[in-house]
């Protein structure tokens, strides 16, 4: 064949690729027009758009000549053709593609069967043998009726690739869903990590999976038997991280911080993994290959996924790490508080009175401190003292609390305060459950201790750090656990240097940078808001290696 009919083949395999895309896209909006947004969200009835699909599917190497495609949650298909037609524009397509695509709703099957049609049509065009089988049946129910085939067996996996854009759903601890998860040595609290694991383990010996996913997982209690699970058998290849909370589904209004992974089927881990950021999928990607370590870090029992993704986020990591102790060697503990207002509501009172303890809820944070009572908040001030609460209080002193919940819109997820029985009340006090509190076993802090860790806390360079393994607003005691931390010493330095607390966010940063010798990433941030302030003056843009 001539070189202008070699060019003339490959426009036309890519003119069939971008039909076979335009026309499931096409069919994607239509189908997606007429769900209900209620009925959306309980079903979990998110679908891709185009971009996004094309996106993922150029994260396979799929250099097989056949390939079995598993498509664990199809809806009408918009992945499944993503997959297809990338395969079709590679200079080498594969001769044959098998696809098993699992859809459990009708209506959305009959719409699937129309998009494999599409796939079929394309593929023939292209010389590509297509076979598309379409499964109406709940995907994690027919694994586990296909574990006694010894489908969960090391080396008896069937496909060689998966894309999914999983179900968001929780799963109830006495579901059928549990039961059937469990009977595949498989326990998690959410549908979209049963989906990764089953179809994880459902994959060839270097089979790849690449899914969109919410970032909640990457830490947490409640995800980590699934990281633990996964990251066994599965070595990241590539991450991808959404800045925004809004453009990656915008049409369906979802906020939910989403990323997409890239995993392959075996135990060996590459020296690196890649991490690349956008605004959503079809912005500029920005990339950077980052150690293996850095992303799931040897020794770490919770198997944490820190995405570390800008020049800011390493400076981060790299001072975080030379920190010298973790919570227990400073001898300090962080538990969760007590109090659940509904269960207790009959010993919960307005305001303090005889007989009653202070009760403190996030509500009460103001500047590093506790101000209490507050008359701002609708939230009960107090609790009854007696025996059917004495076990939600505990005994006076200084604590360090942090909001288990922040707000999004707030500058930190990190958000700590002092309480000081000696500047409040003398006597015991009830923690909300919305609270987490650092104590010394069940005890409060030495108080300059207590003032050191609060400021910490509160740093920049801490939030930053944090960001990397937590995508969401929550902090959970886990999290705060699994930090590292400074010395005694060094907390006590901390506390000397700032007489009082203060949410002079830049006091906090200079003295925590001082104390801790990250005085590089304070000069980093000097000339960022040099910057800043030039190009507001002059109105021009600017660039910088800060992320």
């Amino acid at each position: 064949m001539t070189g202008n009919g070699k060019t003339s083949e490959i426009a036309t395999l890519r003119r069939d690729a971008a039909w076979l895309m335009n026309q499931v896209d096409r069919l994607r909006l239509a189908v997606n027009g007429t769900i209900e947004p209620t009925t959306r969200a309980k079903d979990a009835q998110f679908m891709t758009p185009g971009a996004i699909g094309s996106f993922m599917a150029s994260m396979f190497h799929a250099r097989q000549s056949s390939i079995c495609l598993l498509d664990p949650g199809a809806a009408v298909g918009s992945l499944t053709a993503a997959f297809v037609a990338n395969m079709m524009n590679r200079p080498l397509p594969p001769e044959r593609i098998h696809v098993t695509a699992f859809e459990v709703d009708a209506f959305l099957a009959r719409h699937l069967k129309t998009a494999l049609s599409f796939c079929r049509e394309a593929c023939e065009a292209a010389g590509i043998d297509f076979v598309g089988e379409i499964r109406q049946e709940d995907y994690i129910v027919a694994a586990a009726k296909e574990a006694d085939s010894q489908l969960f067996e090391e080396g008896t996996g069937r496909y060689d690739c998966v894309i999914m854009n999983p179900p968001y759903r929780k799963i109830h601890s006495n579901s059928e869903t549990r039961r059937n998860l469990r009977s595949l040595g498989i326990e998690t609290s959410n549908l979209y990590t049963a989906f990764m694991a089953v179809a994880a383990s459902q994959l060839k010996e270097a089979g790849e999976l690449v899914s969109v996913t919410p970032r909640s997982f990457c830490n947490g209690p409640y995800f980590r038997p699934f990281r633990r699970f996964f990251l066994n058998v599965m070595a990241l290849e590539r991450v991808h991280v959404f800045e925004s909370r809004s453009n990656a589904f915008k049409e369906d209004e979802v906020l939910q911080e989403n990323i997409i992974v890239h995993a392959t089927r075996g135990v060996r881990k590459p020296d690196r993994v890649v991490l690349s950021v956008s605004a959503a999928s079809t912005d500029r990607v920005k990339v950077r290959r980052v150690p293996y370590q850095q992303t799931v870090r040897a020794g770490d029992p919770n198997r944490f996924i820190h995405l570390v993704v800008d020049d800011k986020g390493e400076r981060a990591a790299e001072c975080m790490s030379r920190l010298p102790a973790s919570l227990a060697d400073i001898g300090f503990s962080v538990s969760t508080g007590r109090v659940v207002d509904f269960r207790a509501r009959n010993h919960l009172r307005p305001q303090p009175q005889p007989g009653t303890a202070p009760l403190i809820y996030p509500a009460h944070f103001h500047k590093g401190r506790i101000k209490w009572p507050s008359g701002q908040t609708r939230k009960p001030n107090a609790i009854i003292v007696d025996r059917h609460t004495e076990d939600l209080l505990v005994p006076p002193g200084a604590y360090v609390l942090v909001r288990r919940f922040s707000a999004k819109e707030e500058r930190r997820r990190i958000v700590a305060a002092v309480y000081d029985t000696d500047c409040v009340s003398g006597g015991p006090v009830g923690f909300e459950n919305h609270l987490n509190y650092f104590h010394c076993g069940g005890r409060g802090l030495p108080k300059d201790f207590a003032k050191g860790l609060c400021i910490f806390l509160n740093s920049t360079v801490v939030d930053t750090f944090f960001r990397q393994f937590s995508g969401h607003t929550q902090v959970n005691a886990l999290d705060l656990q699994s930090l590292r931390y400074p010395s005694q010493e060094q907390l006590r330095a901390i506390a000397a240097k700032i007489p009082r607390l203060t949410d002079d966010q830049d006091a906090v940063d200079e003295v925590v940078e001082k104390v801790l010798s990250c005085t590089h990433w304070r000069v980093h941030e000097s000339q960022r808001k040099k910057c800043l302030s030039l190009t507001s003056f002059l109105g021009c843009a600017w660039r910088t290696h800060v992320g």
